[in-house]
This record gives structure tokens, sequence and C-alpha cells, in this order.
């Protein structure tokens, strides 16, 4: 009966540890981003260049513009290696306006992804403001949390009974009363009677009790061993960037003059073991433009812009940059917009 009841707990304990199976990647849904422009931009009223990525493990086929639930455009995306994908769209606006912009990706296997959203305004002294636009609803995320719960092994406890001895009953001793009966008297001398009694015989003393039949404390047998935590996945953490710098804050599209004609943005990118990092930038109120940055093989990602060639179409103004990591995991993340440099005219 132990060893039933211990292979029946063996049993549940490894049903309990078995995993769930991991997805195929044909399972997985696509993911999809909207690089530029950022949620709350203000914008010019024209022409509004639209910058978006998405993600699948095998590539993408279309990525999808839609304003205000009107899709805008389509378009095959550009792929870099066999899982990510790029796309440009040239919209125009036609009024001055909130705008809501949605982008979404297919699969290769025909799989669309959720929407990725992005609020902007168009228009110098616009009134409408992005906020009276309805609320986005935000896309749930599943977490797998894998828990080990040791199940405790039964004790068994054994309550040994003392065993009740009998108690043998211990005869009393017998006396022997002399005999009062008078003796008539004759002329031979009689010995008087004594009354000292017979000593009792010690008979029939009762051995005591041996402490015998105690039963042995029970062996813990056929205990299962305690479950161990095995095959517990390791999470995959996003890309964590450290802070960026820049190497003048300020710079010029012509070479000679009191200004660099260019600026070089250095980013250190922590948990990426392969992927791609972007610089996205732009001057003034031109549009954004991105570029792929280099990494230098200790962690360190760089790009220069010179003046004369990245910046050209680029108003003269302030100079704004962000960078964008997507992993070859599928796990992306992007900085805050960083500023402070200023993109001039030539000074002699």
């Amino acid at each position: 009966m132990k060893r039933l009841l211990g292979l029946l707990l063996i049993g549940i304990l490894a049903a309990c540890q078995q995993q769930a199976p991991a997805p195929s990647p044909a399972q997985i849904v696509p993911q999809v981003w909207i690089d530029a422009p950022l949620a709350g931009s203000s914008l010019e009223l024209g022409a509004i260049q639209v910058l978006a990525h998405g993600y699948h493990p095998l590539g993408l086929s279309t990525i999808e513009l839609s304003v205000n639930g009107a899709v805008v455009g389509s378009q095959q995306p550009t792929m870099r290696g066999s899982q990510f994908g790029y796309a440009t769209f040239n919209w125009q606006a036609s009024e001055a306006s909130a705008y809501r912009l949605a982008v979404r990706a297919q699969s290769s296997q025909g799989q669309w992804s959720d929407v990725a959203i992005a609020e902007v305004a168009v228009g110098q002294g616009n009134a409408v403001s992005v906020a009276a636009l309805p609320s986005a609803t935000s896309l749930p995320t599943a977490t797998i949390t894998p828990t080990a719960t040791p199940t405790s092994s039964p004790t068994l406890t054994a309550t040994p009974t003392r065993p009740i001895s009998s108690a043998t009953a211990r005869p009393s001793p017998t006396r022997v009363r002399p005999s009062n009966t008078p003796v008539r008297p004759t002329d031979v001398p009689v010995i008087p009677p004594t009354d000292t009694p017979i000593p009792p015989m010690a008979t029939d003393t009762p051995a005591p009790p041996t402490a015998t039949d105690t039963p042995a404390p029970p062996t813990a047998t056929d205990t299962p061993a305690p479950p161990t935590a095995t095959d517990t996945p390791v999470p995959i953490l996003p890309p964590v960037f450290g802070e960026p710098s820049a190497s003048t804050n300020e710079f010029t599209n012509v070479a000679d003059c009191t200004y660099p004609d260019s600026v070089s943005i250095s980013v250190s990118v922590e948990n990426f073991p392969a992927g791609d990092v972007s610089l996205y930038y732009h001057a003034g109120p031109s549009r954004w433009q991105s570029t792929v940055m280099q990494p230098d093989g200790r962690g360190n990602w760089n790009r220069t812009i010179r003046g004369a060639r990245e910046m050209s179409g680029q108003r003269y103004g302030g100079f704004e940059y962000y960078i964008l990591a997507q992993g070859s995991d599928g796990q992306s993340a992007q900085t805050q917009i960083y500023g402070g440099i200023e993109f001039l005219p030539c000074k002699p």
C-alpha cells in the first residue's frame, strides 16, 4: 500500500513539472512600430513622411498605413536580414487638424499584427488637440511566469502502545489457630498450649512483568523525492541604452568654416546579442530621417552625420535625434529625444 501511494505521488509531481510546448515560428504574432513621427508631434501642413518597421521570425510581406481609420498606403517592406522589415510612406495632410496614424504588419504566412498608433497635430497654430481623439486601447501582453511548487512528502507517525501486564494476586498466608479445647486432667503431665502462629510460606510470588512485544518504529520507505526545478525558461530582456554623446553642439554643411561640418553620435547598448541600431534625426521643422549605426565590437554604436551629405534637404535650426534598437530575438527599445545641438549656416 505504501509503495502504491509513493508511485502515485511521483506520477502527480511529474505531471505538474511538464512544460507547455513552445509556439512554432508560424504561430508568433508579428510586431510593428512607428518610428517617425513620434506620438504627440506637431507637424507642418503638407507632405509628411511616416517611417515604420516590423518584425517576424519568418519575415514580413506587407506594412500598411492608415490615417483616421482609412488605409492610405501599403507596401512590401525593405528587409534587413530575414526578420526585420522597414517601410517609408509619403502622406499629404489635407488640412490643419489632429490625426491618428496607425500601422500594421503582415507576416509571410499571412498573419496580421496589432496596430501601432501615433497621434499627431498638423498645421501651425492648430487649435485641434491630439487629446481630443479617442484613446487607443493598449494591447495586453501575456507573460509566462513558471512557478515550481514543491510538494511535501507524507510523514508517518508511529505511536507505540505499552503492553498491559497482567497482575497475579498474591495469596495471603494461612494462619493455624491453636485449639482451645480443654483437656481433662490426668496424671500425665500435659504441655501447655502456645499461641505462636506458624510463619507463612513465601510461595507463588509473581514474577515482575517484562517489557516484551514492543512494536518497532516504522521506517520511512517508498518516500518520493521532492521535485527539482528543471527546464525553467530564461527571460529575454529588452536592450538597455547608456547615455548617448555627441562630438559637438553646433555644426554646418560647408567645409572650412568656423563650425565643424559633421557631428558624431555614440551610445552603448547592453542585453543586445545581435540586431540593428538606427539613428533618427532632423533639424528645425524638417522631416525625420534615419540611418544605421555601426558597432565597434565593444558594445558601443556610432554614426557620423555629415552636413553636406546626410543633412541634404534639412533646414537650419535645432538638431534633434533618438536611437532605436531592434534585437534578432524580437526585443526592441527606444531612447528619448535628445537636443542641444544646432545645425547652422556657414560662418567664415
